[in-house]
């Protein structure tokens, strides 16, 4: 590009650690150029995955910038940001898809809105649906009062109990808002010269709110404007980073809150602000602590019914009484319930001061120095502690049959893991859209890698010429019209665009159609990133597989115990 040339769209990406995402983000913007004339920034915080050396050959006209360090969003974009030359700033994530039109369309209608100082796309999220962070509110006291009593979970389309996501609104008409997506704005340079860039002050997460708030008190409006639409692969560069993604979204949340609040609300609405931010995050930790101690949960659970019942059996007079009272009083008051509750997470914590609950959790040896070592201890109680005399039976019982247990089922787990049953639940059933070179190339990367955990059920032809026939061993299921009715059909999890012509209209036009009835995931492979590797496709490697959620398990569990495992 001439370096004196007018430039119209300065477009501004952070990447850090998604490199494959942000080839592909690359591919989608040259190809949404249209007749713009565009200058395209890349900031790298200091990837560990190569990202400059892989992307830097393929894009030569991208004005790099290596980080040695991870400096945040803000500041990377604000390095970017000083150096733009454009009429129009447009800060894209890496881990997004424009269609061919977006910025036509966005530039566009920035033409015909001549207050609009920033504007936002519809944005889809990875399964097709709509991403209700697209437009939002702000976090004022009555909004963190309907979030904290529950009202806009009750009432989410309320224009008064509704006010942070909006969802009021219509997802598919242009609204003034108070906020957008940091993951794709379009800025006109003058706002930018007139309010700033990105607070530094915010690392992650809580800069497009600041930004967003500032340009709006600027005299500007804020516009949430579905002209056109993004896919948001959302999450993909904190899944690859050791950053505490509620911890930096929470404390962004509270800085903007004491930044722009503090003044303009009383004590009581400053708090009450606080309070639901408060209350968010410790919702937000519970469940992520909720996962990291499922295993203790299930051996706690388990060892404490084990000792209740080793209190029923020592206490069972059954020789003596066979009555129906003896059966319902196992003789457990609440100073023996107490007793028992400490001595089985005595037992917890034995097991995992010998490290039976990270990296040698499914070690047999240290299980039983963890089981032996609780033993001891809770066995010392019953003859310094009065509390705990009430048997030492019960310790023994606890013992032998907890140990029995805690060892039993974690080798039942693990006898699971080598069944293909198992494997059948690990798969991800597959959907290949393209019978060219691509969708085949695809096809054999799939079936020469055993470690990725696909199963291609078949493919879809768009030209309809080959439906009904076998492509690379597998059946040519239909065509692009009954993809949906094929996804109820087979279980389809994954789509995997592969078309040897790449359209981002069409491929959006489809993921809509299919985002609003299913949840499925997809993947475009361009048939440029196919020419550029040997033999294996990144983007279909496990690092790159979205985790399933807790519905999409418990049906694919249902959907194998219907066909037998």
């Amino acid at each position: 590009m001439d370096p004196k040339a007018e430039v119209d769209v300065s477009i501004i990406i952070v990447n850090y650690n998604v490199r494959y995402f942000a080839e592909q983000c690359l591919r989608s913007v040259y190809a949404s150029r249209g007749d713009l004339t565009i200058e395209i920034f890349l900031v790298d915080n200091a990837s560990s995955d190569q990202s400059v050396e892989h992307l830097e050959p393929l894009f030569p006209e991208v004005i790099f910038i290596a980080n040695k360090e991870n400096v945040g969003f803000g500041r990377a974009n604000n390095m970017a940001l000083s150096r733009a030359k454009g009429k129009f700033l447009f800060v894209l994530n890496p881990d997004t898809l424009l269609q061919e039109d977006s910025l036509e369309a966005m530039t566009k209608y920035m033409g015909d809105n001549p207050r609009a100082g920033v504007i936002g796309p519809k944005i889809l999220n990875r399964y097709g649906g709509f991403d209700i962070t697209s437009k939002r509110g702000l976090p004022t006291p009555w909004v963190a009062f309907c979030r904290v009593s529950g009202l806009s979970t009750l009432f989410p389309k309320s224009p008064t109990f509704g006010k942070y996501d909006l969802l009021y609104l219509d997802e598919d008409t242009v609204n003034q808002v108070d906020s957008l997506a940091g993951s794709c704005m379009l800025v006109r340079k003058q706002v930018y010269d007139e309010v700033g860039g990105f607070d530094e002050m915010f690392f992650m997460y809580g800069e497009d709110i600041d930004w967003s708030y500032r340009i709006k008190l600027g005299g500007w409006e804020v516009h949430y404007a579905p002209v056109t639409k993004i896919v948001h692969f959302r999450g993909e560069s904190t899944r690859r980073s050791s950053i505490n993604r509620d911890q930096a979204f929470y404390g962004a949340m509270h800085m903007f809150v004491d930044k722009h609040f503090r003044q303009r609300y009383s004590w009581f609405g400053h708090q009450l602000i606080n309070l639901g931010i408060g209350i968010a995050w410790t919702v937000s930790r519970l469940k992520a602590l909720g996962k990291r101690i499922s295993w203790q949960s299930i051996d706690w659970i388990g060892l404490w019914l084990i000792m209740v019942s080793a209190r029923w059996v020592r206490t069972w007079d059954m020789w003596v009484n066979l009555g129906w009272g003896r059966w319902l009083s196992p003789g457990i008051n609440g100073p023996v319930a107490l007793a028992i509750t400490i001595q089985t997470t005595v037992w917890i914590l034995s097991l995992y001061g010998v490290q039976a609950y990270q990296e040698k959790r499914g070690s047999t040896t240290v299980l039983l120095w963890g089981l032996t070592l609780g033993f001891l201890v809770n066995s010392s109680f019953t003859y310094f502690f009065q509390q705990f005399a009430y048997s030492r039976f019960v310790i023994l019982f606890g013992f032998i049959v907890g140990g029995l247990y805690v060892i039993g089922w974690r080798v039942a787990l693990n006898f699971l893991f080598k069944t293909k049953s198992w494997n059948r639940y690990l798969s991800r059933r597959t959907l290949i859209v393209g019978v060219g070179n691509n969708g085949k190339s695809v096809r054999e990367n799939l079936r020469s890698n055993s470690t990725i955990p696909y199963d291609p059920i078949g493919f879809i032809d768009p030209a309809l010429q080959a439906a009904g026939g076998m492509v690379s061993g597998l059946p040519v299921l239909g065509g692009e019209n009954e993809i949906g009715r094929i996804i109820e059909l087979e279980g389809i999890e994954e789509i995997i665009f592969a078309y040897d012509k790449l359209g981002y209209d069409h491929i959006f036009e489809l993921i809509s159609e299919i985002g609003n009835r299913q949840n499925v995931d997809f993947k475009i492979i361009a048939p440029e990133s196919n020419d550029n590797l040997d033999s294996n496709l990144p983007l279909l490697s496990i690092e790159y597989l979205s985790p399933r959620g807790f519905k999409s398990s418990i049906k694919k569990i249902t959907s194998l115990m219907q066909k037998g495992l």
